[in-house]
Order: C-alpha cells, then structure tokens, then sequence
C-alpha cells in the first residue's frame, strides 16, 4: 500500500489515548510518540482532530514496541483499550439493548472509526460470524493491527447481562506469544492461522440484554453518528459507491461496465452519468482512479508483469495502464515498483528499532 493512499486515511485522535496509557504506566516519553509520528496537536485532544493512516501506522509500531515482553502485546495493548475509545460507537453499543442490536451499529458506523477495515457479519449453522477484512497494507504492523480490530468488539463483555458460552476468535496470522494468554486474557477460545480474521458466537447469544441499556442515550449517538456519517460520505455518496463497486469488482476479476452499474444501483446509465458529474467526476475518471490504486497493490505484492497488471484493473493495453499510472503518481509503472519495494527493503526493518 503506497504511502499515498494511507495518508488519505482518516482516524480518530482518540486512539492516541491508549498510547498515552500505556506510555505513563511504562514511564515512557509521551512526547516522542508525538515527535516519531509526525504529530502536532494540543492538549487535550478535541473530539474532531483526526491523525491518518502514517501516523496511525508508526504509532502502532511505538506501541507495539512499548509493550513489555513475556506476553502476547495484545493484551497489554487492549488492557489500555476501553470501549469509549471508539466515542459514541461505543456509547452506542454500552447502550443498546441488546446485544444484536450492539452489534448492528458497530457493522453499520464501523467505517467511521476504522477505515482500514471492513467488517460483514454472515450466520451460519447456529453461529454469528463477524468477518473482518483488512483492505489497506500496514507492513510490518498488520498482524499486530488486525488483532486489535479483530478483539476490540468483545470490550462489550463486561456491559452483558450473562456471560457468552461457546465464542471464539480466528485470526489468519499466528500468535505473538503463549496462545494460552489470549485466551485467559479475553476468557474464549483462540484459533490461529485460520481462513478468516473473525470473531464467533452463538446465535442465541444475540438476544443478550445489556446492564447500561437507555432507549433516550442509544437514540442521541445514534443521531450524532448519522450526522457524522452524512457529514463524512453524504458530499459524494454515489462516487463513493461507484468507487466501491469497481474496486469490488477488480477484486472478484470481473468488469462492471456503465449499464451493470446503472442496473445494480436501479438507475439508467444516463442518469449515473450525470449525478456522478454533479459530483464532479466521470466514470472514466473514477475507473482510472480505482484502477491505478489496486494496480499499486499488484506491483507490490505480485510480480506479474506489468501488462498482465494492466489487463487485470481493466485498461485496454499496458500503454494506457503506464499512462494514466504516471498521470496519478508521477512515476511510470516499472519504476515505481522499483522505488517502493527499494524502500521497504530499507525501512521495514528500522520501522520498530528506530522508535525513540
């Protein structure tokens, strides 16, 4: 993932507290985190600041390196966790009645709060599976990362009226320490290298009251968030959803032309184009985008050569591909590939050594 596309992410600031947590009972410098990161911001932290996706990715690396040794950094990470990091998403599930519907708004405003990820719930055989998909690369801290994504949710545990029997977690990645200390950390079962980064639990387990549950505070962040919500995706909603489609659609190896996506959204093609233009783009243009950005992924992480590349994101020939890809990075195909896994050569070890 280019450093383009993580500085184009959008976190809250709030994520900083669990930094500033575990920097005060390791009696650590709080101020080098700020100066490692690239960070500038007053105290106390204002609701509204954000950080993006570099700092949030060095800032990973400065706690992972704060963690002490002899377990899992993990758990001491979400020791300094609480569920109010997540702000009103986590008023609102302290405050849902039950657990389903807690875990409803977390599906539903997630994006809000973790754009590096995205989360989809799938019923199966009895069971709730909440699937969590890592959509941007974080280098050396994606494992470290996706455990955190994947383990903050369960911080409900303790707002249930009863104890949930029978969840577990499933990360593709394996542990970091004594799986035995995830477990007793987090009281359920662990299951490395698996197929899918998830959490599970029982069907039943949905209709689980909660002891903080109010219908007035529920409904006043449930309010706050659709406004956050429409103020963060309501100026180009039909771009954003486009955008998806094709990205979408690039992943499963296949071609959305303007009538498919004119038919998937139950509109004409006519139509699509012109609300797309009031949004001040065009469908070449946003096709180019999602193109030469899943294209910066192929040349990271593949070695296919870069016509194959070029037919694979949906340009008619590697000519096209080559240029449209210098008119967005300023470096042709080749050797921007060249240039960025140069830098991670260098980097990726110094990522973690190199915190102050």
């Amino acid at each position: 993932m280019s450093e383009r596309i993580l500085r184009n992410l959008t976190f809250p600031v709030q994520y900083l507290e669990i930094g500033e947590s575990l920097a005060r009972e390791g009696g650590h410098d709080l101020q080098a985190l700020y100066r490692y990161c690239g960070i500038d911001l007053p105290t106390p932290f204002m609701p509204w600041q954000t950080i993006n996706g570099k700092q949030m990715q060095l800032a990973l690396a400065y706690f992972l390196k704060m963690c002490p040794p002899g377990r899992p950094p993990l758990v001491t990470f979400m020791e300094h966790f609480p569920l109010t990091t997540h702000g009103p998403i986590g008023m609102l599930a302290i405050t849902s009645a039950t657990l389903g519907e807690a875990l409803q708004g977390a599906l539903t405003y997630a994006p809000l709060v973790m754009p590096a990820f995205s989360m989809r719930r799938q019923d199966l055989g009895g069971e709730v599976h909440t699937i969590v998909e890592q959509q941007c690369d974080f280098g050396v801290i994606n494992d470290f990362f996706t455990e955190t994504v994947v383990t903050a949710p369960l911080k409900i545990m303790p707002f249930l009226t009863e104890k949930i029997t029978g969840a577990s977690v499933h990360l593709m990645h394996g542990p970091t320490g004594d799986p035995a200390d995830y477990e007793a950390a987090f009281g359920l079962k662990f299951f490395f290298n698996a197929r899918q980064n998830k959490f599970v639990f029982p069907t039943k387990a949905l209709a689980i009251p909660l002891i903080a549950r109010s219908r007035a505070s529920h409904l006043l962040m449930k309010a706050t968030l659709e406004q956050q919500y429409v103020a963060a995706h309501g100026l180009k909603p039909l771009t954003q959803e486009v955008r998806r489609m094709l990205h979408a659609a690039l992943v499963q190896k296949q071609v959305l032309d303007a009538d498919g996506l004119a038919r998937a959204l139950a509109m004409s093609p006519r139509t699509l184009s012109r609300r797309i233009k009031a949004e001040g783009s065009t469908l070449p243009q946003l096709r180019s985008e999602v193109g030469v950005e899943y294209a910066e992924m192929l040349l990271l992480q593949t070695e296919k050569p870069i016509a194959q590349i070029a037919q694979s994101v949906g340009f008619a020939d590697a000519a096209a591909f080559t240029r449209a890809f210098k008119r967005t990075t300023g470096q042709t195909p080749s050797l921007w590939r060249l240039s960025r896994k140069a830098t991670e050569i260098r980097t990726a070890p110094a990522l973690l050594t190199q915190v102050e």
